[in-house]
């Protein structure tokens, strides 16, 4: 039996199974002649990012369970929604294949992916398909700018949080001398860019560009980096492997600070895998601080009553994704999709994480991002900016082209080279 074929088996009983009733949860009534509408949600259910995955997962459930108790009608017919969840293991292949099956199974939206690179894979099929995508997580800055009319996301772009990150880092703390790495992904590599040339920008020297994957010797780079007079690291990828350059970083940075821009690492998941190693560590998030959204309280403690699992930083707008999903439904009074996207376009909603509104792009229209440092298994909100800061520009395409500060002010070297002494295990 073949994998593909294994593959849509699997996806034909889970589209049985949503419509079926969950238990405590209650199910459309037959007299009432109420519609089943079905919004796919795809994402990391599985593997190293699973908890993340499910945290959004879950936050679109619990939406979806709040409207049903609503009994709304669209159309002059109650409606009654799934959530097909399914997991794409962050892989971009896989997210095709996910894609193509939930377009068969008839899904009006799709809330999703987890991550830029799969993101990158199906934005194209979606809007081709006039299905729209709201994806929670999703911040590489490219993915904006590649005409998909149905892709729509909840959170700022790269660009922006590198350059409130860089702009917090010269002003607040006083950064000179900076080194950058990023883990190969699209996410990583877009940050680290923009974290370079922002910070050529705001004056402060970029000691070292380095490239890292899980099998890097990652205590020879903090060395080297150390040794080129760094007076912080920027990391720019995903949460487990910043906590293990975290722990790193406390036993071989001699003081070296350390900034993260890594989607989903202000939250508990990381304080608790880094712990005292992540006092002193500064991070951005999309967003303002919870404490400040309304409605934060209530939906905290229903979160954790029935999943029991930590909240990350994108959580709340996986939430308010399907929110905004609905609310665009019940104001065009339809489930069409191709109707959802232009509605999309122009709603104004007011929502959990603030104000929901899209760009023509997708992009939202009113970016937030709060930066936070690591203080005693809390993380502490210490700045929030809208937009860019006022002293960065948006960057030129020709940036990543700009020559950087060679180790120990020598020679420059340009973003994503080999520095003249490669550090040892660190990949290129």
């Amino acid at each position: 039996m073949s994998r593909v074929y294994c593959f849509a088996r699997r996806i034909a009983l889970v589209v049985l199974a949503c419509l079926l009733p969950l238990p405590g949860l209650a199910a459309p009534d037959a007299d009432d002649q109420a519609r089943v509408v079905l919004v796919g949600f795809s994402g990391a259910l599985s593997g190293v990012s699973e908890t993340f995955g499910k945290s959004m997962a879950n936050a679109a459930d619990m939406a979806l369970g709040e409207i049903n108790r609503q009994q709304i009608r669209i159309g002059n017919q109650r409606v009654f929604f799934r959530l097909l969840r399914q997991d794409d293991r962050n892989d971009p292949e896989t997210a095709v294949a996910v894609a193509r099956q939930l377009l068969q199974a008839g899904v009006v939206a799709v809330i999703g992916t987890s991550n830029s690179t799969t993101a990158q894979a199906v934005a194209k099929i979606y809007s081709d398909a006039g299905v729209p995508m709201l994806t929670p997580a999703a911040s590489a800055s490219s993915l904006s700018e590649q005409g998909n009319e149905g892709f729509f996301r909840m959170v700022g772009r790269d660009d922006l949080a590198a350059a409130n990150l860089v702009d917090y880092a010269a002003r607040s703390m006083g950064i000179r001398r900076l080194g950058v790495v990023d883990n190969e992904s699209m996410f990583g590599i877009g940050l680290a860019t923009s974290v370079t040339e922002y910070a050529r920008q705001a004056g402060i020297t970029v000691v070292g560009r380095e490239r890292i994957s899980y099998t890097s010797d990652l205590r020879q780079m903090i060395r080297e980096m150390k040794r080129r007079g760094a007076e912080a690291l920027f990391f720019g990828g995903y949460s487990a492997q910043a906590v293990l350059l975290t722990q790193l970083i406390q036993q071989e940075g001699g003081g070296m600070r350390l900034l993260l821009a890594s989607s989903g690492v202000a939250g508990a998941t990381y304080l608790i895998a880094a712990r005292s190693a992540a006092n002193g560590v500064v991070a951005i998030e999309s967003g303002m601080p919870p404490r400040d959204m309304p409605g934060w309280r209530r939906f905290e403690e229903e979160y954790h009553q029935r999943f029991g699992l930590n909240i990350y930083g994108t959580t709340p707008f996986a939430y308010d994704a399907v929110q905004v999903l609905v609310a665009a439904m019940r104001q065009a009074n339809s489930t069409n999709p191709r109707t959802l996207i232009d509605t999309l376009h122009k709603i104004v909603f007011k929502g959990l994480t603030g104000t929901v509104a899209f760009e023509p792009d997708g992009d939202p229209r009113i970016p937030v991002f709060t930066v936070y440092q690591g203080q005693g298994q809390r993380w502490v909100p210490l700045k929030t900016y809208e937009g860019y800061p006022a002293a960065a520009a948006p960057i030129a395409a020709e940036a990543a082209e700009t020559p950087l500060a060679g180790p120990d002010g020598g020679k420059p070297y340009n973003a994503g080279a080999a520095p003249d002494k490669p550090v040892s295990g660190a990949r290129h």
